[in-house]
């Protein structure tokens, strides 16, 4: 019987990133589809090429504006007008099992200015974001997706979805996740 020689090279180990859980820790809130072109969702969320960004010169154009706006009568959940400072109000009172009666004035005032002043996603911190595809990686899930046969199907949809995260150091409060998703129109 012939032995063959057998060398054990190498191994290796990919880690990927923690999947976290949320445990409903947080209030997820998703509005109603927003359709767009994908050349205007380019334009507006990827305008400096491959990384996520807003360019407010862009996305503060008159005809763009809407599809980045949390005002009425541009957002709505379940067909129905969507307020900013109402949703985290309520859900402050939810978390906290009180009533917003029970909240400081100073306190109320405060969020009031802070949350009355986030019209678009360009009031958000651009600086905050946690985590983003390239527009590179998005193109190639896509073009995979066009690979498997269920993407022949005339109904199939794409759409890209932005979350916000709202959070508050008061103990006790969960965020509040808005998600926008975006629903590219076909050609």
């Amino acid at each position: 019987m012939k032995q063959n020689l057998v060398i054990d090279v190498a191994v290796l180990s990919q880690d990927y990133t923690l999947i976290e859980i949320t445990n409903d820790n947080s209030h997820v809130i998703t509005f109603d589809d927003i359709e767009i072109k994908e050349e205007d969702f380019k334009q507006l969320f990827f305008s400096y090429g491959e990384t996520f960004g807003i360019s407010k010169n862009i996305a503060n154009k008159k005809e763009l504006f809407p599809y980045i706006s949390f005002s009425v009568p541009y957002r709505t959940i379940d067909d129905k007008r969507f307020f900013l400072l109402e949703t985290i109000l309520n859900n402050i009172e939810t978390d906290l099992n009180v009533s917003r009666n029970c909240f400081t004035t100073e306190s109320i005032i405060d969020l009031t200015n802070e949350l009355i002043g986030i019209k678009s996603l360009c009031d958000i911190n651009c600086c905050s974001v946690l985590a983003c595809l390239p527009w590179s990686n998005i193109k190639k899930i896509i073009y995979d997706d066009t690979l498997s046969s269920d993407y022949k199907k005339k109904d199939k949809v794409i759409c890209f979805v932005i979350s916000v995260i709202f959070k508050t150091p008061t103990p006790g409060v969960k965020p509040t996740i808005f998600r926008f998703p975006y629903v590219i129109q076909k050609k």
